[in-house]
């Protein structure tokens, strides 16, 4: 299989983003929000698995999981929690998005869960073309559960102003999007407003909620400043928190949670 840009990533993606102290913030926020949607028993389908931390705390609440990513590596790295945590209803697959919809036209799901930006590597041809997929991979009243790097994060914002950086500033808002490069590999990061997402989805799926991950907490690149600085941490997070029904600040965060039903 061709090298994925995240194969790199694998091994120390859970040390650098998953156990941290950001990390963890930011992904409760999310999870609080994804279990207003699995009061019982789903089938769901996660694609940019990533390591399978999502994938995994989803088994063990009792849904049936199938989780994907472009990324071998990073299915390699899933797989041996599922085999430490000794996790049977759940299955790991490396997938990209574009075989998503005929690997498994023969299932269908409740949910289709993408978490912490995977979905901005896609570009608004890609996303179209992945609103009539899922729309097929969904049962009927089946939701689409994303969280998206939005194009207005204020911490990004401040943090590059102050450091007199105004390109990487404003970065967020090409239309291009922006070349990243991950060991040899490069590629582009898309970032959209939770608007572009209600439009790029709106032939299949209407639109039902968004919130702000990470308005106060800071985007995880900063984790160095603030692994000694918890306490500092801590009041940020308090401060989500006390904004989080602002649905109007979505786009302002590090990411955002959209939840789209389907038509």
């Amino acid at each position: 299989m061709q090298p994925q840009p995240f194969d790199a990533y694998a091994k120390n993606y859970d040390a650098n983003f998953t156990y941290t102290s950001i990390g963890r913030m930011q992904r409760g926020f999310v999870i609080g929000w994804l279990a207003r949607y699995l009061t019982s028993p789903k089938k769901i389908l996660e694609i940019n698995c990533g390591t399978g931390e999502d994938a995994l705390q989803l088994a063990l609440l009792g849904h049936s999981v199938i989780a994907t990513d472009a990324s071998e590596k990073m299915i390699e790295e899933a797989r041996q929690k599922k085999f430490r945590n000794q996790i049977s209803d759940i299955r790991f697959e490396c997938a990209n998005f574009n075989s998503l919809k005929e690997k498994f036209n023969s299932n269908k799901f409740d949910l289709i869960f993408s978490n912490f930006g995977g979905l901005n590597c896609a570009d608004k041809v890609e996303l179209k073309k992945l609103s009539a997929d899922f729309a097929a991979l969904l049962n009927e009243n089946g939701k689409l559960f994303f969280v998206i790097m939005g194009s207005a994060c204020k911490w990004e914002q401040l943090y590059f102003l102050l450091k007199g950086n105004i390109e990487k500033a404003f970065r967020r808002k090409s239309s291009a999007g922006i070349r990243t490069q991950i060991s040899d590999v490069t590629f582009n990061t898309h970032y959209y407003s939770p608007s572009e997402m209600k439009t790029i989805f709106g032939e299949n799926f209407d639109l039902e909620f968004k919130r702000a991950v990470g308005l106060f907490v800071p985007p995880s690149y900063l984790q160095q400043f603030f692994e000694n600085k918890l306490w500092l941490l801590k009041i940020l997070g308090l401060f989500d928190y006390a904004f989080t029904n602002f649905s109007f600040l979505a786009n302002w965060g590090d990411h955002y949670v959209i939840v789209l039903n389907k038509k």
